[in-house]
């Protein structure tokens, strides 16, 4: 399965130019089987979820959240839907929270910000390595590092902002899974691979497209569907 664990709408996430319908015609056109959809600091209604789902069936579409924790550091808790996730700000009680639901947590773009972790970001499941915003080499390998010394998965992600930022990097799985919890358990075990593409678009991105039609040439040709058949 390939795998989107960080993005963002124009619905919910002020930053981002992502239209959710645009978000699944992207996600279609990529190849993506699933996609959680990582709001800053909310999480997507249930009833709003289901009816983006309705949308396609070639790609499961989870919620999620990015908690921004106030000392530099962003948590993603993947599968996230209850509405208390917005309500918590400290990493006791959101590290807390997400154990108690079994949901994967992810420190996002961790040295983007920082030169040196808090020391409860060991206690998540995973750390962002390489994404559109987290793309300094130094960044990378610290993260990378990071991952090797306490026992964690290191992980790609686009941190979608933008369609261009998609289908450059991401996760695959061998297996199938159909709930956040099954994920958690894929992502503990290390049963998957980071994937990237090659591609000429500057890092991080200047622009943040909102439409499929507007995608460079070189990220066109990179699409299974374009955007001719899918309209």
């Amino acid at each position: 399965m390939k795998v989107e664990i960080h993005c963002h709408t124009d619905r919910l996430s002020s930053d981002s130019a992502i239209a959710p319908r645009e978000l699944v015609s992207m996600a279609e056109a990529s190849g993506y089987d699933a996609v959680f959809i990582t709001e800053h600091d909310r999480v997507w209604p249930e009833d709003s979820l289901k009816a983006l789902q309705e949308l396609t069936t070639k790609v499961k579409l989870f919620s999620g959240i990015e908690i921004s924790l106030g000392d530099g550091v962003d948590v993603l808790v993947l599968g996230a839907q209850d509405p208390i996730y917005e309500t918590l700000k400290t990493p006791d009680a959101l590290l807390g929270q997400a154990t108690a639901d079994g949901l994967p947590t992810v420190i996002a773009h961790p040295y983007r910000w920082m030169d040196e972790l808090p020391p409860y970001c060991v206690l998540a499941d995973a750390v962002e390595s390489r994404t559109c915003n987290h793309c300094d080499e130094a960044w990378i390998e610290a993260a990378e590092k990071y991952a090797i010394e306490h026992k964690q998965s290191a992980v790609y992600s686009s941190d979608a902002h933008g369609v261009n930022y998609m289908n450059k990097f991401w996760m695959e799985t061998v297996e199938s899974f159909e709930t956040p919890q099954d994920f958690r358990r894929i992502l503990l075990s290390g049963r998957f691979t980071n994937q990237s593409r090659r591609f000429s678009m500057d890092l991080p991105p200047s622009e943040k497209l909102a439409s499929m039609a507007e995608l460079s040439p070189e990220d066109q040709a990179a699409l299974l569907i374009s955007p001719a058949a899918q309209s």
